[in-house]
């Protein structure tokens, strides 16, 4: 009998272990979903996107539109004249110069919609997507020839012009301010009150701050003139300083001003945390045919025309640095009094 007892003891016993442990299971089962979310941190994710994020992207996308501007100069040249500085200032250079051609030097880049009054839209770009010098000088250089003295060519700038391009309209856009240490131009666009395609960006600014070595961000612009998504991963902060931080995205001429986003929520929102700016690139000298000569498209036949020297820029692709948004704020911060007039008022919350 009492070894009866002591079985039926042993067996209650290890019934009880086994819903102990059966429970125990079950509640880890439960509670395995929520340890997979990892908390939001200030630091932006070095993740994949693991989720759909598209509608994110197309909202976004819709803030950001193409521009292009364009200088225009009467450019003198002075072949086989020691010309100086002095020359130009005392006589007409039609009567000094060997040869004047007019030019055009064009640009194209991104801009961002950031905010809206009653009348206009407020953009900010890269400010050499704008910029054009009112006049540029070269010098000849040679061994026995004193650095920037003799005059080879001069060009002055007649005027210029902006233009801002969407799917419905093209419509030029003033300069409001730029800021050329940080690279950053704020522009002012009248766009069709019917234009319901363009709305300023409604993403929070972030802080460039909490970047990090492998942060990962998408970028919105318009390389070449198309419109395009990229991505880029965060370098290592060594190579930063206050005006810029680089990444491995693709750039192209054009994406100058591009939407940078990343997330630091797994991808539930996006902050801006920057705009793309320029890449490492070599320049080098080429001959071309006459500015204003025939097209000349006849390979097998000689070229026998004037030659002129070009420089051509030769881009290091896979490299590109990109404006902290902290510059972006710092911007908005100088020009205060100037947005408050104008009625800009989100501009105003960014800039805080």
């Amino acid at each position: 009998m009492r070894i009866l007892q002591h079985i039926v003891i042993v067996l209650l016993a290890g019934g009880v272990i086994a819903s102990c442990s059966s429970s125990q299971q079950s509640t880890q089962e439960f509670s395995a979903p929520q340890q997979e979310q990892s908390p939001q941190s200030n630091y932006y994710t070095t993740a994949f996107p693991h989720k759909d994020i598209h509608d994110k992207l197309k909202d976004a996308q819709q803030s950001v539109v193409r521009i292009a501007s364009s200088g225009f100069y009467d450019s003198f040249t002075f072949e086989g004249r020691a010309i100086t500085l002095p020359d130009i200032k005392t006589n007409a250079l039609k009567d000094i110069a060997t040869s004047k051609i007019s030019t055009e030097e064009s640009t194209s880049g991104t801009a961002i919609i950031i905010d809206r009054n009653n009348s206009s839209s407020l953009l900010i770009s890269c400010e050499h997507t704008i910029a054009f010098p009112d006049t540029i000088i070269t010098y000849y250089e040679g061994n026995n020839i004193p650095d920037e003295t003799y005059i080879e060519s001069i060009s002055i700038k007649k005027n210029s012009s902006h233009l801002v391009y969407t799917s419905t309209e093209l419509k030029p856009f003033k300069v409001l301010a730029t800021a050329k240490r940080s690279d950053l131009a704020l522009l002012s666009v009248e766009f069709e009150r019917g234009n319901l395609e363009l709305y300023p960006l409604e993403i929070s600014a972030g802080n460039s701050n909490f970047l990090r070595l492998g942060s990962f961000m998408y970028i919105l612009g318009f390389p070449k003139s198309y419109p395009i998504v990229t991505r880029g991963v965060a370098s290592s902060s060594e190579s930063w300083n206050d005006r810029f931080f680089v990444m491995d995205a693709t750039f192209n001429p054009g994406i100058s001003g591009g939407l940078v986003l990343a997330t630091n929520d797994n991808y539930n929102s996006f902050e801006w945390v920057g705009m793309a700016s320029s890449s490492t690139a070599t320049r080098e000298e080429v001959l071309v045919p006459h500015p204003e000569g025939e097209n000349y498209s006849r390979i097998t036949r000689p070229y026998t025309d004037s030659v002129f020297v070009q420089q051509k820029t030769r881009i290091n692709y896979g490299i590109t640095q990109a404006i902290p948004i902290n510059q972006v704020k710092k911007i908005l911060q100088e020009n205060r009094d100037m947005l408050k007039q104008k009625g800009y008022r989100r501009a105003l919350e960014m800039g805080e």
